[in-house]
């Protein structure tokens, strides 16, 4: 059967498949059967970079060219996909490495595929944060994947606090020249002792696992420069009967108002952590920088 009709006519006449293929993370023996057949498939696979999409289709002998699509592609780039899905062709999304969507680009264009009335279909596969997760001795019946943490250091703690009362793990990305950052926050909302797992280049030559107490691992990461893709896996808070009340939204604007942030990055924090509507949370954190001020 051809893969471009494998998901039959969807509304309006669309006929063509969006794959969301997902990718080795370093060890191209990841690749599963099913996405190697797909992507010898379709009429085309599009990129997040077309020079590492190039370097697996030529692994496994696919002389197929890579078009590239990315968060930062066109309007144009993006309708033109959407106008091949509709003519009926078969489009596989890749990312970097790894399951597309999940802290990577694609997602716009999946809403987009559907929207059009076109099939998508997932063909799972490598994801670093369940791979780190399922070797890090962590129990996870239940855990949370918060992606890469804020970079500025006020909006990062005010990220983290929420999280680190969970009990159950919480799995981060983060760039290697961040990792210090982190875990210096993380000891210190948390405490020293919280557990966590540092999982770098995974499926790579130089594929390492760092468990320990937060001020340990941290104190391993000084010593020496980290390269590679970070995951790091803070392990379970206290129990739930245990759980210090968290701040309530005005409670953590007022802080954030003290640590110097702007009523924008305030809004936008209690926006994503709270689920305010935004124009709420700038009046909430407008009140909370105020406030300070006059203290």
């Amino acid at each position: 059967m051809e893969v471009g009709r494998a998901g039959g006519q969807g509304r309006e006449g669309c006929s063509g498949t969006l794959y969301v293929v997902a990718t080795p993370l370093g060890n191209l023996e990841d690749l599963t059967l099913r996405a190697a057949r797909v992507l010898a498939e379709v009429d085309l696979v599009a990129a997040e970079d077309t020079r590492r999409a190039a370097k697996l289709l030529s692994h496994f002998g696919l002389k197929k060219r890579a078009t590239s699509f990315h968060s930062y592609s066109s309007p144009e780039r993006l309708a033109a996909m959407v106008e091949a899905l509709k003519a009926g062709k078969s489009i596989a999304l890749i990312s970097d490495a790894g399951t597309p969507c999940i802290s990577d680009p694609g997602a716009e264009l999946v809403t987009a595929a559907r929207q059009a009335g076109a099939k998508v279909v997932p063909v799972p596969g490598p994801c670093a944060a369940v791979a780190a997760l399922s070797a890090s001795g962590l129990a996870a019946g239940r855990f949370t994947f918060a992606g890469y943490p804020p970079r500025k250091a006020a909006e990062r703690r005010a990220f983290l606090a929420p999280l680190l009362s969970l009990s159950w793990p919480v799995v981060f990305y983060e760039a290697p020249g961040r990792l210090q950052a982190l875990l210096k926050d993380i000891a210190g909302l948390a405490g020293g002792e919280r557990q966590v797992v540092v999982a770098r280049e995974l499926t790579k030559v130089f594929e390492e696992f760092v468990c320990g107490r937060v001020e340990e691992v941290a104190g391993q990461f000084s010593r020496r420069q980290v390269l590679g893709e970070v995951t790091v896996i803070v392990g379970p808070g206290q129990a739930p009967e245990e759980v210090v009340k968290q701040p309530s939204a005005m409670e953590l604007a007022a802080w954030l108002a003290r640590e110097g942030l702007s009523p924008g990055r305030i809004a936008a924090a209690l926006a994503a952590l709270y689920g305010m509507e935004r124009r709420d949370a700038y009046e909430l954190a407008q009140r909370a920088r105020l406030s300070s001020r006059e203290q």
